[in-house]
Parts: C-alpha cells; structure tokens; sequence
C-alpha cells in the first residue's frame, strides 16, 4: 500500500512510508482488554518512543529511508 500510494504522490515531493508495530502501549489497549494491558503495558512500545524514535528517524535519515519504504518496529 505504502509503494502505490508513493507512486502515486511522487510527483508532488511527497514520501510515504509505513510503520508495522508490535503491540503500542494506549489507551485502546487499556479500554480493550485492561487486565492484559496491565500485566503487559512494560512490555509494550511507548507511544512517545515509536514517535520520538522511528519516525523521526524515517524522516531525517532520507539516505536509509527511502519513498514507499515499510518497516517492522516491535517492543523487545
């Protein structure tokens, strides 16, 4: 999805690239299932270290990432 969509704005200097998450720490999370989320929250990614960190860095390190690009991000 991410390569057609990058196609298809390519022209307006417009880069697309996706990011497939592990589990993310949310409020979603919690209002889902909050027995599991407060057993496995310290496990999960932080909102803030997905945005801080990977999407940051997909942005500025235009030589790694590149248009149309996907990338896996799981909690360790």
């Amino acid at each position: 999805m991410a390569e057609s969509l990058a196609l298809e704005v390519d022209s307006y200097d417009i880069r697309v690239m996706t990011i497939f998450l592990g589990q993310v720490a949310t409020k979603m999370w919690q209002d889902y299932d909050y027995n599991y989320y407060e057993k496995n929250k310290n496990k999960m990614l932080s909102p803030q270290k997905v945005a801080a960190k990977k999407i940051v860095e997909m942005i500025l390190d235009v030589k790694k990432y590149k248009n149309g690009d996907s990338v896996e991000m799981y909690s360790p």
